[in-house]
């Protein structure tokens, strides 16, 4: 028996005393297989995003629509995970992690599933829509679980939080891969988009399944919804901590006023720069990636010779040589950079790769490959992951799904402007348009220049008392 579990137990009065004892002591079980379990989700919406951006002139062609209308309506799943955002802190507040995580994934199963089998165009946008409420719902708890396993105090969990980034190009790099076999297997092109999409939603039910044996209820939310004999037994079991209930624990009937206005604090000192940082970060990382990330193979095949199947091999090697070891680089290093820094540096190479596209790329289809490389490789290492990185260890746990979900949903506003303004750009004006996409990782760069905050290693958790009692006071003032 080790000493945690041979000393006396940790006595429980409070919520904050089981916040206090989840950030000291990381989980058990908090490895990388855990790790990307619990970002289950992320890679659900890394696949879709990829597939549907894929199938983007299929689905136009097959419902006689434009590939700009095709983009709009696929894009609508970004509109419909903004209100999944900022619903999410209210979903894990009434039904705690474990129920929403279901929740969000089975959300996330239907519309997908929907999908695959859409007659018309109006049953891609309904899909579409459900598909992104259950994606919005899903990455705060996804984010918010990790930095639980780990405790948001250690700088390992910033390390663990970055790695939805890997694991998105992991996911991206399988959909280019099963794409390929799907046609190896003599599947019809215009056909490979509902394929794909159907295996995707089979992902999702395994995902849900994993997480439901080991991720499991956060003892977090248990203790803010005062049922401490929980609390007590996933510590018992997640974190090999005994802890009791103290014969004077605080219960709700004496606890004053319920967490309400979290979205309120998080424009409140000190909050309100971290949100801006966050936000920022996140919210032009987004734009870049799905201009030049989403529709890699659309970009790949008017620089390449060798039609789709060259494409969708350049797309899978550019993925995993690039954006898995950007991702993984990127995870180890926050450590000692700081996601700040790290955010800023990768902005800046970013911009430098895309004025160089945009000089150079017309005239040399491989160096245009490697460019396109390099922006995916320092996306991934920088930027990329780490917008929500700084929102998820930003804020202590009673406000951390609310502000991962605001950014996240700002994020989307980034997103839908690549998705839908880059096959435009693209279709007018080719290589030129990198310049124009240039301003954005610029936008970025000056944001991480001007606001100095950072968290890896901060020990945002020990706020959570002083946000609560915030909120206590402006509820029962009002």
């Amino acid at each position: 028996m080790n000493t945690l579990t041979a000393a006396a137990p940790y006595v429980i009065r409070r919520p904050q005393d089981v916040v206090d004892i989840v950030n000291a002591h990381p989980a058990t079980r908090s490895g990388l297989a855990v790790t990307l379990i619990a970002l289950g989700g992320v890679l659900i919406d890394a696949y879709q995003a990829a597939m549907i951006g894929f199938g983007n002139s299929f689905i136009a062609t097959q419902f006689g629509i434009s590939p700009g209308l095709a983009a709009t309506v696929n894009a609508s799943v970004l509109v419909s995970a903004l209100i999944g955002g900022l619903l999410s802190n209210r979903i894990i507040n009434r039904f705690g992690q474990r129920g929403g995580f279901l929740i969000g994934m089975g959300l996330c199963t239907v519309g997908a599933f929907a999908i695959a089998f859409a007659p018309n165009i109006w049953a891609v946008l309904v899909s579409r829509l459900v598909m992104g409420l259950g994606l919005g719902i899903d990455f705060p708890l996804a984010t918010g679980a990790v930095a639980e396993l780990r405790g948001s105090s250690s700088k390992k969990s910033g390390t663990s939080v970055n790695l939805w980034q890997m694991g998105w190009y992991l996911s991206t790099t399988v959909v280019y891969l099963i794409l390929l076999s799907l046609s190896a297997a003599a599947v019809e092109q215009p056909m490979l988009w509902r394929y794909g999409i159907f295996i995707g939603s089979a992902f999702a039910v395994v995902v849900m399944v994993l997480r439901y044996i080991y991720i499991g209820e956060s003892a977090m939310w248990a203790a803010r919804t005062y049922r401490y004999d929980e609390s007590c037994k996933i510590l018992s079991d997640r974190y090999d901590v005994r802890a009791e209930v103290a014969g004077d624990a605080t219960h709700e009937k004496e606890a004053g006023a319920k967490l309400h206005g979290a979205y309120s604090v998080l424009f409140r000192a000190p909050y309100r720069r971290r949100t801006i940082l966050g936000c920022v970060v996140a919210t032009m990382q987004a734009w870049q990636y799905n201009a030049v990330g989403v529709y890699l193979p659309l970009t790949l095949a008017g620089i390449l010779s060798g039609g789709l199947s060259n494409a969708l091999w350049g797309s899978a090697a550019v993925n995993a040589l690039c954006g898995v070891t950007g991702g993984a680089i990127g995870s180890i290093l926050v450590q000692k950079i700081g996601a700040r820094r790290q955010s800023m540096f990768g902005f800046g190479m970013v911009v430098l790769a895309l004025l160089m596209l945009g000089f150079m790329g017309k005239d040399s289809p491989w160096l245009a490959l490697v460019l396109l490389g390099l922006i995916i490789f320092f996306h991934s290492a920088g930027p990329g992951g780490l917008g929500m990185t700084i929102a998820t260890l930003s804020y202590p746990p009673s406000i951390r799904t609310a502000g991962v979900g605001f950014a996240r949903a700002i994020m989307r506003a980034g997103a839908l402007c690549g998705l839908i303004f880059w096959p435009i750009l693209w279709q007018n004006l080719r290589t030129d348009a990198f310049y124009w996409l240039a301003i954005v990782p610029l936008v970025g760069f000056l944001t991480c220049l001007a606001i100095r905050w950072e968290p890896i290693g901060a020990n945002v958790d020990a706020e959570d008392a002083s946000v609560l009692s915030i909120v206590a006071v402006k509820e029962n003032a009002a």
